[in-house]
């Protein structure tokens, strides 16, 4: 009975230090490292900040990738300049090209066209009568000037003209007497309308 009263004491018995407090061995209380509101913060705080540097790794490394191919980019853009400017040059040498091809094709068209229409003018002139000037006063209008020493053949000729594959209408402006090397003779003007598809197709 004793013993187990002496175990008792033993085990509620408080140690109290009476050493002043400048002798006392200091104890060092780490309990806070186990505490979870230290801990997780902690974590996530670290956590962050290598993310934080795997990120700004990651863009340092695509920028430097981009600026390569900019580079890359950039150099053959200067390597291929000259061959732009090349063909710059060559397109405008065709255009130039292609507008002196048209022009010589519509010269051609005209050509073919203002022969046939001097062949219908010429073809029905009668034998008393002869042309002083052929002039073109609008896109498919004429202007023709002659004298003749019978005044029936003017109406003959406006019949005979009007007949013909390149002329629509043709109208008498002006008609005078006139002397020619002494004799009696008629100036006349006459106005010609061509016919449109006859321009068109040349």
């Amino acid at each position: 009975m004793a013993t187990n009263l002496n175990k008792g004491a033993k085990a509620l018995a408080i140690t109290i230090n009476l050493l002043p407090g400048e002798h006392r061995k200091k104890q060092t209380d780490l309990t806070w490292i186990t505490d979870r509101r230290i801990v997780w913060p902690t974590i996530i705080f670290i956590v962050a900040i290598v993310a934080g540097l795997f990120l700004y790794a990651y863009t340092l490394e695509t920028l430097s990738s981009m600026e390569a191919e900019l580079q890359a980019v950039r150099a053959e853009v200067d390597r291929q300049r000259p061959l732009l400017v090349k063909i710059g040059e060559l397109e405008k040498s065709q255009a130039i090209i292609n507008s002196k091809i048209n022009a010589l094709k519509s010269i051609q068209i005209n050509k073919k066209r203002w022969v046939v229409l001097f062949e219908n003018i010429s073809s029905v002139l009668p034998p008393n009568m002869w042309l002083m000037s052929v002039s073109q006063v609008g896109e498919y209008n004429l202007e023709m000037k002659g004298t003749t020493f019978d005044f029936s053949e003017v109406a003959e000729y406006m019949v005979k003209l009007e007949k013909q594959s390149s002329i629509a209408k043709v109208s008498l402006v002006t008609i005078s007497t006139t002397k020619v090397s002494g004799d009696e003779a008629y100036s006349f003007t006459l106005k010609v309308e061509l016919k449109r598809d006859f321009a068109e197709e040349g």
